[in-house]
């Protein structure tokens, strides 16, 4: 409820106060369409098991890193409702022939982020993306207590994430994530929910870190 009412309650104010774009302060929008133009679209992720597949819309780099973290830290509703039908096209080329039987749900940060913030921007991406696709989004997956992820190397990312699945677990299920870096995050997301009954889990995310070895 509280993700819907701030959602709400920013696109009724950007009718009458105009956002200004979080990279470079241009009013009409964020991300503007200067800093659109700027985007580099994510390289293909490698298979990530269990997950049938993983899709990322940009390369998280100096251009989509302010948006990023727009989200992460401010909840950042506009940001989200720019970059939505971009997103639900790419939605709908990962999933193929599945698509209408999705159900969308998200990889929770830590409660005590969650609370500190007063929102999981995995929970904004992905009820954004299911007011914009028109499919549905539950809540399948609890995480439990833990370390933050930045920061750590893939070892230390992949023994740090626990979740557990909460309800019926439907059997195509989307996870939606901010940004993939190892994939251990939704990894770990996508063993709970088949454990628990899924047949087929994809991973979704805003922006995936690029291979070192391109930058």
């Amino acid at each position: 409820m509280l993700q819907w009412w701030r959602g709400h309650v920013d696109g009724f104010l950007e009718q009458w106060f105009p956002t200004s774009c979080t990279r470079c302060g241009s009013l009409g929008g964020s991300p503007c369409s200067i800093c659109i133009d700027q985007f580099v679209g994510a390289a293909l992720i490698p298979e990530i098991p269990p997950l049938k597949s993983v899709a990322a819309l940009l390369r998280y780099d100096e251009t989509s890193r302010p948006f990023i973290a727009d989200l992460k830290y401010h909840g950042g509703w506009s940001v989200v409702r720019g970059l939505a039908p971009a997103l639900s096209f790419l939605l709908e080329d990962t999933v193929g022939a599945q698509y209408r039987d999705v159900v969308l749900t998200w990889a929770p940060t830590i409660p005590e982020r969650a609370r500190d913030r007063g929102f999981d921007q995995a929970e904004v991406l992905a009820r954004e993306l299911a007011h914009r696709s028109g499919l549905p989004v539950r809540r399948l997956l609890r995480r439990l207590p833990g370390e933050h992820q930045t920061g750590r190397n893939r070892f230390e990312r992949s023994q740090g994430v626990h979740f557990v699945a909460t309800g019926p677990i439907p059997e195509i299920v989307v996870v939606l994530d901010d940004v993939v870096t190892t994939g251990s995050t939704l990894a770990a997301a996508a063993t709970v929910l088949c454990e628990a009954g899924a047949l087929s889990v994809f991973g979704l995310a805003l922006a995936a870190t690029p291979d070192r070895s391109q930058t």
